[in-house]
């Protein structure tokens, strides 16, 4: 299992979201995204040092889906769509979507703690404090998970402690 946590860094008069690995690397960073088509306030690209990029966003939502929010993740020229699932966002968290193939449901534990699903097998989960993903999760598996934090933070209508760094 690898261990990922969030760090908010000076740079410049800016201060700025990154992910920190287990030996205090920085392996990218949080911004918001002010892509078309989606909530300019929900909509976030995650890029790596190396400037792989990768966006989640919410699309703007019509009076039809109020309550069913529907996200859209982008990377290597391709759009996967992801959505929460009716009846089951009532009382927790829960999206699912198919990314490259593959069906992933993102979903609240008992605890809080956001899981990340991949057939039936839990490879991460999230939480305001650490970020646990297994070792062999792919970059976009990572870079969806760390997006979905905001996603389940809206979902909660709680605040982001660091979304005024973004």
């Amino acid at each position: 299992m690898r261990h990922y946590y969030w760090e908010i860094g000076k740079r410049h008069n800016s201060r700025n979201v990154y992910i920190t690995d287990e030996a205090d690397n920085r392996i990218g960073e949080v911004v918001l995204s002010n892509e078309s088509g989606f909530d300019e306030r929900n909509s976030y690209v995650f890029t790596y040092n190396d400037n792989d990029s990768y966006f989640l966003g919410l699309k703007k939502r019509r009076f039809k889906d109020m309550n069913v929010a529907r996200y859209r993740m982008i990377f290597g020229g391709e759009l996967f769509k992801l959505r929460e699932k009716k009846i089951h966002n009532i009382m927790n968290f829960r999206v699912d979507g198919i990314i490259n193939d593959i069906p992933y449901v993102f979903k609240e534990n008992t605890t809080g703690v956001v899981e990340m699903i991949k057939d039936k097998t839990i490879i991460g989960r999230i939480a305001d404090d650490e970020i646990v993903l297994n070792d062999n999760a792919e970059r976009y598996e990572m870079s969806a998970l760390f997006l979905m934090y905001f996603m389940f933070k809206l979902y909660k209508r709680e605040d982001i402690p660091f979304k005024k760094y973004l």
